[in-house]
């Protein structure tokens, strides 16, 4: 069905396309057309029926412009969508690892950090979850355009220490093992240390430090003994969670991780006969 406006539909909209105005209020609306409340939401709701406007979540929703043709196809760019939910924000965890072929799993749900608790929010099917980040940590993130869309992304080392931070946005301690695979490859070591002093956390230094050398990482020589002075003394931490994988295992020096994870969940068949000699040897030295 061809969309249509009124005189008063058309002055709001061609206002929002003047003004590259991506999504827009009920008390926005209710400001530009100098009515109540009750109005500005009628107003909304046909829009919506007449296929300018969507609704994102209460009281919000997204532009769907004359360029998006006369029956008006939605933009359907999951993360077009979610940067106009919370502000401010960022895209990490998996939906940041994905976006750099960090990880190969498929994930249902959309990743982004935020500064205050939301509950997920679920638009034209797909889960937007909001993972709530202290401001003291909310760094690590650069705008990107992704299919047309200027988004917050954060940064391949941001992405991956998320990952290791709360690994059940990334699909859990096994799927950021092989993350952190591909990831010792890539990254900016200098620029993952340096997020790793701004973290704070011993231990997410340690569990770093506990991959790099599962993987065998190739880290600058002043890189890997930096990592180690952000650890605390006779700091022991667990590799994974504890209701999940318990409390018992392996110590792994120097980084004094307990490997209470399986080792054939971290890594493929052909690699752990390998890795269980790497790490006895570290044992020894340490």
């Amino acid at each position: 069905m061809e969309r249509t406006l009124s005189r008063n539909e058309a002055r709001v909209i061609l206002d929002l396309e003047w003004r590259n105005q991506k999504t827009v209020t009920l008390p926005e609306l209710r400001q530009a057309l100098g009515t109540s409340d009750a109005n500005a939401r009628l107003f909304a709701h046909r829009l919506v029926g007449k296929g300018w406007l969507e609704r994102l979540r209460p009281g919000l929703f997204q532009l769907v412009p004359a360029e998006r043709g006369r029956e008006g196809v939605p933009d359907m760019n999951t993360l077009a969508v979610g940067a106009a939910l919370v502000s401010p924000y960022f895209f990490s965890f998996g939906t940041a690892c994905t976006h750099y072929g960090l990880t190969e799993q498929v994930f249902s749900d959309v990743y982004l950090a935020c500064q205050e608790r939301r509950r997920p929010a679920t638009v034209r099917d797909t889960r937007y979850v909001f993972v709530r980040v202290p401001k003291s940590r909310f760094f690590g993130f650069e705008e990107l355009n992704v299919l047309g869309q200027a988004v917050r992304m954060a940064t391949t080392e941001r992405a991956v220490l998320d990952a290791l931070d709360r690994p059940r946005y990334a699909g859990g301690i096994g799927e950021v093992s092989r993350i952190l695979a591909r990831a010792v490859r890539r990254v900016s070591w200098p620029a993952l240390l340096e997020l790793g002093r701004l973290w704070h956390s011993s231990a997410l230094v340690q569990r770093l430090g506990y991959f790099m050398d599962l993987h065998r990482a190739a880290v600058p020589d002043d890189v890997r003994p930096a990592l180690l002075a952000l650890v605390r003394p006779q700091s022991n931490v667990l590799l994974g969670s504890r209701r999940k994988w318990g409390t018992t295992g392996k110590l792994v020096r120097p980084w004094n991780v307990v490997e209470n994870v399986p080792l054939d969940v971290l890594v493929s068949e052909g690699e752990m006969p390998r890795r269980r000699i790497a790490f006895a040897q570290r044992d020894q030295d340490g």
